[in-house]
């Protein structure tokens, strides 16, 4: 008898800004939806009703607060979360990815892995340059071409690994322009 293993599904990560205050830092998230510690120091997932509604509120505490989310280093939303292992890794995220591609139609973007686990096993360069062409090839396929471009990016296609788990989402120009907290690593 097979026993599935049940993931958490989570739809932010969120990072310390520096060490210490983990506690008070976790204890500050929690008023806002469910979150859990991970292998990866200062790193915690988190399962919100809303996550815009949540990035909204952080950015209006920090500006009424000088203390409020002192702590934050980065909140990244994410849309969608598989599992993989380092042999079927950039099969699963290109599967993952390709829903974007309506989004991204014309568009300049890049595609960045932040990699925890899998030292050695999944290389972070590699693996983005082969999404990154990924769904230039899908776009070029739709008749909606578009571009990479690390200098002025109209969206970043983020993946997040922790361990065997991946988070994948879309960071537009106008969300990191109104967040300062969400941006790649």
């Amino acid at each position: 008898m097979s026993r599935e293993v049940v993931v958490w599904d989570f739809n932010i990560v969120v990072t310390m800004a520096r060490e210490g205050r983990f506690r008070n830092f976790y204890g500050e998230l929690a008023r806002y939806g469910e979150f859990r510690r991970t292998e990866f120091y200062g790193l915690l997932l988190g399962r919100l009703a809303e996550p815009e509604v949540f990035l909204e509120t952080v950015r209006r505490e920090r500006e009424a607060r000088v203390i409020a989310f002192q702590d934050l280093g980065r909140a990244i939303p994410l849309r969608t979360v598989f599992t993989f292992c380092p042999r079927n890794f950039l099969e699963r995220a290109r599967k993952a990815l390709l829903p974007f591609a309506k989004e991204l139609a014309g568009r300049r973007f890049y595609v960045r892995l932040e990699r925890r686990g899998f030292k050695g096993e999944i290389l972070s360069p590699e693996a983005e340059r082969a999404l990154d062409r990924a769904l230039l090839e899908e776009l070029e396929g739709r008749g909606n071409p578009g571009g990479i471009d690390f200098q002025d990016p109209d969206a970043v296609v983020v993946l997040e690994t922790i361990g065997d788990r991946c988070g994948v989402g879309l960071l537009t120009r106008e969300t990191r322009d109104r967040y300062d907290f969400v941006r790649v690593g």
